[in-house]
């Protein structure tokens, strides 16, 4: 609405609450009954939307006041006094901007939903009032006639009645106003039982106007008023219930004015008139107190539902995230009663998983010979156990401990952190129990492949030294080495220093085989067999030391396949009896998504009890005469397994030698199905270079 406009029909209404104030009079001294026009005063200069506005609005108010009031009867100094009448809702607003400024009408845009935001504009309200009357009053004393100092009194309660009925009906209104159009807060519609409730109200009031003031106005049936008012008040809106009260209050006003009813009774007209203003504020503090009371609690019982539900969910989350943790987690308290308990704690030890176990038992009541062990082997005590320390107020970190009970559970890390405690309640603490075995075995592993590896390393070493040393020797001792004696040296310390490079290159493809990420594609065991078959065949040589039977086509990744028949065909070629010329024979066939390929040479062999450890890392089930990393047929095993396939080795059923067979997916639903690929960022599929792959 365009700001003219806006304060045109401000000022309009305005004009028409001043005119009935000053219709409205006491005789002889002038002076108003009832003061509408305060309360739309208050309401007019709460909607400025800016200072701007606020001092066009404060101007136009003073000229339609003075106005009015010299062309009411009213005399100059009157009319100059009428200059005041900002002053009241100014105070209003400025301390209703300092108390609450998140309220419409304070510059802010919500509505008014609180007591005590309620008290707050109240007091407001009262201190604008007394302001403007202790202002006005001493004013009126000294420059209008037939003024006196009691007339403060009716003016404060007549001030303090219109800005709370008429004016807090338009805080009200304007607030939700405000918060409807800028949706901050949702504005349900009114279900028919409240309209059916207001319209129940609305006659039963008209029956207690009827009956208690216009029939027997004698009776104090005032007070009967306040019935309606409460019913409407815990059945409607605050602002519905401040409407109802200000109309009730109106046509309580005006049938007072009009003699009518109980208050009109009373004879002195000053009097009367405050009386009625006061019973106006009554009804009107009481509706509205209720009112907002109301809504305060459904809002309290909406927010605490709304909380209820969340807190719910974020329950049934956490169970869910506690049902698959793989670590156990308990939360136990003193005396070892199991407050919650996850389904890996209860699985992992011991109890039958829909079972519940209520308590915790101690170190000190299990057998010795099942209680857990630390790493030196000193036995798990109830006095130094993690619970028993969290419960003391010890955050424990992480506590490797060996389980001698019988189980997949051999090792396993205890943790517990104390929890806070309300007053006069057990203390609490949460345990952590996390299974480490396959962790222990795999740091197991790795010792052990280092000291392995150094091992290995550390020979070449020895030799290139040794051999090294020596022909230095001879070098200083003889002006001159024959090559007699210097080419054998120079043959060791070449033979070591290959043996080295082989060793570090299996090394290689061993981390290569065991951690890159698997870039499946269909992959033709064919083709790449007579790739790796060129790469063997002797040099003037015509024969075909490598068969090829038929070979299905597999879903793998191409460089870890050529890598794998590399390795076999490699290893053919190299453990073969002296003077047997090697011959390989590869074929394979499919069933239900998987190739079952077989590999048969006519090697030495490999004796039943080493078929199994053939495949561990460094195991090398020959030793005199044939040099190996004892990595090659464990890079085979980790390829085989990443695709999710098997590697087995037999006897050749054609005769002397060994049969590798192996199986391969030959589709994408089962590689997925049996081995997902690896996670992680791409590595290169082609293998490490390697002189000779072996076992």
């Amino acid at each position: 609405m365009p700001a003219g406009l806006r304060t045109a029909l401000w000022a309009l209404t305005y004009l028409v609450a001043l005119v009935v104030s000053r219709r409205l009079v006491v005789e002889p001294r002038d002076i108003p009954l009832v003061a509408p026009a305060s309360g739309v005063a208050l309401v007019w200069l709460a909607s400025s939307g800016n200072r701007r506005a606020l001092v066009l609005d404060v101007t136009v108010l003073v000229v339609v006041t003075v106005v009015t009031i010299g062309l009411t009867d009213g005399t100059v100094a009157q009319a100059l006094l009428g200059g005041l009448a900002p002053l009241q809702a100014l105070t209003v607003i400025a301390l209703l901007r300092r108390w609450t400024p998140q309220l419409w009408g304070a510059g802010g845009r919500h509505g008014l939903h609180r007591l005590s935001e309620l008290g707050l504009v109240l007091a407001a309200m009262l201190v604008g009032v007394v302001t403007y009357t202790v202002v006005r009053t001493p004013l009126g004393v000294l420059l209008v006639d037939d003024e006196a100092l009691r007339d403060g009194l009716s003016r404060l309660v007549r001030g303090f009645s219109a800005l709370s009925s008429l004016g807090l009906f338009g805080l009200l209104l304007g607030g939700w106003l405000a918060e409807r159009r800028d949706a901050r807060r949702p504005t349900p519609n009114t279900p028919p039982s409240d309209l059916a409730n207001l319209a129940g109200a609305l006659l039963a009031t008209a029956v207690i106007f009827y009956f208690g003031f216009s029939l027997h106005p004698h009776a104090p049936s005032t007070f009967i008023l306040t019935l309606p008012t409460v019913w409407v008040a815990i059945r409607c809106h605050p602002v519905l219930t401040s409407a109802y009260c200000l109309v009730s209050g109106a046509v309580g006003v005006a049938l007072t004015i009009a003699n009518v009813g109980p208050i009109a009774q009373v004879s002195e007209p000053v009097s009367r008139a405050t009386i009625a203003q006061v019973f106006v504020v009554v009804l009107m503090v009481v509706g509205v107190v209720i009112g907002l009371n109301r809504r305060q609690v459904l809002d309290t019982v909406a927010d605490l539902e709304q909380s209820q539900a969340a807190v719910a969910m974020r329950a049934n989350e956490l169970d869910l995230v506690m049902a698959h943790l793989d670590d156990g987690v308990a939360i136990i308290e003193e005396g070892g009663r199991i407050v919650h308990a996850n389904t890996a704690l209860r699985t992992a030890f011991g109890t039958r998983p829909a079972s519940e176990a209520d308590q915790m038992p101690g170190p000190d009541e299990t057998p010795e010979e099942l209680r857990l062990r630390r790493e030196d082997g000193v036995v798990m005590s109830e006095e130094v156990s993690p619970l028993t320390r969290a419960l003391a107020g010890e955050t424990v970190p992480p506590e490797l401990y060996r389980n001698p009970a019988e189980g997949s559970v051999e090792w396993v890390e205890i943790s517990a952190v104390p929890l806070r405690r309300a007053p006069g309640a057990p203390g609490r603490a949460m345990l952590v129990i996390r299974d480490v075995t396959s962790q222990q075995a795999e740091r197991d592993a790795l010792a052990q492949f280092a000291r392995t590896v150094a091992h290995d390393l550390n020979n070449p070493l020895m030799v290139l030294s040794g051999w090294a040393e020596a022909l230095g020797q001879d070098f200083q001792t003889a002006p001159a080495v024959p090559s007699s004696v210097g080419l054998p040296m120079v043959d060791h310390i070449a033979a070591a220093s290959d043996r080295m490079r082989e060793l570090i290159s299996d090394l290689l493809a061993r981390a290569v085989a065991h951690d890159q990420r698997l870039q499946p594609e269909r992959v033709s065991l064919h083709d790449a067999a007579v790739d790796v078959r060129a790469a063997h065949r002797a040099p003037g040589s015509d024969a075909e030391q490598v068969e090829l039977g038929p070979l299905p086509d597999v879903w793998a990744d191409p460089g870890l396949v050529r890598q794998l028949l590399e390795n076999l065909i490699g290893n053919a070629f190299k453990y073969v009896a002296a003077g047997v010329v090697p011959h390989v024979r590869l074929s394979g066939v499919e069933s239900d998504g998987w190739a079952t390929v077989r590999v048969q040479d006519n090697g030495i062999g490999i004796a039943p009890e080493d078929r199994l450890q053939v495949f561990e890392t460094f195991h090398r089930a020959t030793r005199g005469g044939y040099d190996g990393t004892g990595l090659g047929l464990a890079i085979c095993k980790r390829i085989v397994e990443r695709h999710g396939g098997s590697i087995q080795v037999t006897d050749n059923p054609d005769g002397i030698g060994s049969c590798f067979e192996l199986t391969l997916p030959t589709t994408t639903e089962a590689l997925a199905a049996a081995a997902p690929p690896t996670l992680g960022p791409p590595v290169s599929t082609e293998p490490p270079a390697m002189e000779d792959a072996s076992s």
